[in-house]
């Protein structure tokens, strides 16, 4: 099995005739066009060079953003390019869409792409300004969509804003807008001076997930380094033994995103049993490649080709084990119509799935797993 050539099989197969990226299939757990989820599979097809499926999908933005009418960027939309939103202001989406624009642009090198651009990044920039306090920008959730967790000054959104904000300065500079390119590097060198003074522990050598949780282990403690932020092998060293320590799961193997229940108590916010996730072990391969760190990269590699074998090639966005999927199902309250279509899903997958006693696989395929399995041999930011 040719798990590149599946990955990218299963994202060019998640568009839409419109340009959006399906999160999922259309019987999934997650129907819908997610911007985050979006972006990234972006990335991908540009590193395999790709770059006019990507360019579709910033042109379905485009079309549908309407950043100046909603204030805001969403999290989602359905296929049809609605607002289909469960909460709003997730606002680590503005500078993930600034950063696609602007990565698809360096894969096809196309500038009349960014010209047709300019006016969804000069207002998602001016957007990203709006959402600033103290330094940072504030937000009510990001890459793990939990308010619990999330509300504040948080890492993920602020150091997408930054890669955002850089990546669209470079733009204005390529296009000649000269007053924009100085602005927006400004405002980009406010939020990284703030990014390294308030969101990292001194003592402990290394950057935190939220101003007030100093300690608490996450994997998108490694935000600074998947948007280029620094490249000090000494803290990313310091944070990856710190999240192996506490996140890798040591019943199936794979990285969590958060230790359970220490932070968020909603068993909504578990849903299909947490379990490990598939793209934030490929997050963990590719960072223990920096580190050169050849055996933990291996086992990360190892994990989701076992994964992959188990699947027919399709990967989740994370596997729980059968008892705590039954106990998140126990628990859960707000079956929507949506949650249900994916438990269906993952529990017919489960039947026909080697291994179907042990686990269950929820979100299968997303695409977002299977872009971050390509992006994680990827040179460079």
């Amino acid at each position: 099995m040719n798990l590149t050539e599946k990955s990218i099989s299963v994202i060019k197969k998640s568009q839409l005739a419109n340009g959006g990226l399906m999160a999922t299939p259309p019987n999934g757990a997650y129907p819908y066009v997610y911007v985050r989820d979006g972006v990234i599979m972006t990335k991908a097809l540009n590193s395999m060079k790709k770059f006019k499926d990507s360019e579709k999908f910033y042109y379905f933005m485009k079309e549908n953003a309407k950043v100046g009418q909603y204030k805001e960027v969403f999290h989602r939309y359905d296929p049809s390019g609605l607002p289909s939103a469960t909460q709003t202001h997730e606002n680590d989406n503005p500078g993930l869409l600034l950063h696609g624009i602007y990565d698809t642009y360096l894969a096809g090198k196309k500038e009349v792409f960014l010209e047709n651009m300019w006016p969804l990044m000069s207002s998602v920039s001016k957007l990203i300004f709006s959402l600033s306090r103290k330094g940072l920008v504030k937000t009510n959730r990001s890459i793990h969509e939990s308010i619990e967790l999330e509300r504040g000054y948080e890492l993920w959104t602020n150091c997408a804003s930054w890669r955002g904000l850089r990546d669209a300065a470079k733009v204005a500079e390529i296009l000649g807008h000269s007053k924009e390119n100085r602005d927006w590097n400004k405002r980009a060198d406010v939020l990284e001076k703030n990014i390294n003074r308030k969101l990292f522990n001194q003592k402990k050598g290394f950057y935190i997930k939220k101003y007030k949780l100093r300690e608490t282990p996450d994997i998108s403690q490694l935000a600074p380094f998947y948007f280029g932020l620094t490249d000090s092998r000494k803290i990313l060293k310091t944070t990856m033994d710190y999240i192996k320590k506490h996140l890798w799961n040591k019943e199936i193997g794979g990285f969590r995103r958060f230790r359970k229940f220490e932070t968020v108590e909603n068993w909504h916010w578990y849903t299909g049993g947490s379990g490990s996730w598939a793209a934030f072990t490929a997050w963990g391969a590719k960072f223990y490649k920096e580190l050169g760190e050849k055996e933990n990269q291996k086992m990360c590699v190892n994990w989701l080709k076992k994964v992959a074998s188990r699947t027919n090639g399709l990967l989740p966005e994370h596997i729980a084990t059968i008892s705590e999927y039954k106990d998140w199902k126990a628990h859960e309250i707000e079956f929507n119509t949506r949650l249900i279509q994916g438990m269906r899903t993952a529990e017919k997958f489960a039947k026909t799935f080697k291994d179907k006693s042990d686990l269950i696989y929820w979100a299968t395929p997303l695409g977002w797993a299977h872009a971050e399995y390509l992006l994680m041999n990827k040179r460079g930011k």
